[in-house]
């Protein structure tokens, strides 16, 4: 296994089946692990979920806490306040570790809705992925520019290359970007040794919501068209990311690795 011991990670989109794999992996791994999550009360699930004897090596907090400030005063009145922002986290992350190394930008769940249902609301709505994805790493940077190994991790889905199961433009473009933006951000940000990587994940099991469980028949025809015969699991794509963030892969960089059993290729 990659010794990891030391580095910090930051992750987004944490409090998924995928997100708490990769974390536990992380930790596993000897990484320290900040959740970012869309407010405190939920960062703070996802560090309950962790085992306790890492408890000195993983914290969580708002990702940008003025998106939803009344609720993160009301959960730890004495860490947020009005004038709290983004930057103050990542402060506070990089004071309690030594730093930020790697950042996984994880953020992306939202309602499916197909070509007629699809309004300029919900094409804006499903573009924040890529608006996340970008000023997370954008913010994280003077950290990953100190960095003796720093990585920038964008996980998405296979949407982005193929559409999906569920009819959903805005989805499909959205991740669609993401895969485009990673190419950009890795030849911008590679002179700085920073690499950066896309993970696209296909169905994986223990990781979607309750409208996105497939039915039986479904299953089954994907599971037959499926070459290495079975559906994916939170640690098929923590395994990735977690090697993406290793010192062995400190020669990738604008690569985009399918985790989907060979579902789909090229």
């Amino acid at each position: 296994m990659f010794d990891q011991t030391g580095k910090t990670m930051i992750i987004t989109g944490g409090a998924g089946g995928n997100g708490l794999a990769i974390v536990r992996m992380a930790l596993e791994l000897g990484m320290n692990v900040a959740f970012m999550s869309s407010y405190h009360g939920k960062a703070q699930g996802a560090v309950a979920k962790m085992d306790p004897k890492y408890a000195d090596r993983v914290i969580g907090y708002a990702q940008n806490p003025q998106a939803r400030l009344e609720e993160n005063i009301a959960c730890d009145p004495d860490l947020y306040h009005p004038d709290t922002t983004q930057e103050d986290v990542l402060e506070w992350i990089a004071a309690r570790f030594g730093g930020i190394d790697v950042v996984v930008n994880g953020s992306g769940g939202h309602d499916r809705h197909n070509f007629d249902q699809t309004d300029k609301a919900i094409w804006h709505h499903s573009m924040e992925v890529m608006e996340g994805a970008f000023f997370n790493t954008k913010l994280a940077l003077p950290y990953l520019k100190r960095s003796r190994a720093p990585r920038v991790i964008n996980l998405t889905t296979c949407d982005g290359k193929c559409g999906g199961w569920y009819p959903n433009p805005s989805f499909a473009a959205a991740r669609g970007g993401l895969v485009s933006l990673t190419y950009e951000m890795a030849r911008e940000l590679g002179p700085l040794g920073i690499t950066v990587n896309c993970v696209l994940a296909g169905h994986i099991e223990g990781d979607v919501p309750e409208e996105d469980t497939l039915p039986d028949d479904m299953r089954a025809d994907l599971l037959r068209r499926t070459p290495l015969g079975r559906l994916g699991v939170p640690e098929d794509v923590a395994g990735a990311v977690n090697f993406l963030a290793s010192d062995e892969a400190s020669f990738i960089t604008g690569a985009v690795i399918d985790v989907n059993g060979g579902l789909i290729t090229g």
